[in-house]
């Protein structure tokens, strides 16, 4: 449902390659490319959130959303992903707290 409604084409999506788990979206601002950092953020973001959380390092496929698409008939969370680029990262929340910080 968010990569269908709530995303525009060139939003950039992630997901763990080859398994199932959430996708991670970032927005995309006019006139701006996506910070290298970012994506490395949201591919670990999308690792943690996956079967592949307990890996050492994760597969994390990312594109622009307009080559990302649903295909008639095939199973809720299943879509067909085109001219994707790959990201290995290691699985984690970039987000947690640090104890003592």
């Amino acid at each position: 449902m968010l990569t269908q409604q709530f995303t525009f084409k060139e939003d950039l999506w992630l997901h763990a390659k080859d398994v199932s788990g959430s996708h991670v979206v970032i927005k995309y601002q006019a006139g701006k490319t996506f910070p290298e950092p970012v994506i490395q953020k949201a591919a670990q973001l999308a690792a943690y959130y996956s079967k592949r959380k307990t890996d050492s390092l994760c597969p994390v496929l990312y594109t622009p959303k307009k080559f990302v698409r649903k295909r008639k008939g095939a199973a809720p969370g299943e879509v067909v992903v085109e001219r994707e680029k790959v990201i290995l990262v290691q699985p984690g929340n970039p987000f947690e707290k640090i104890p003592g910080f």
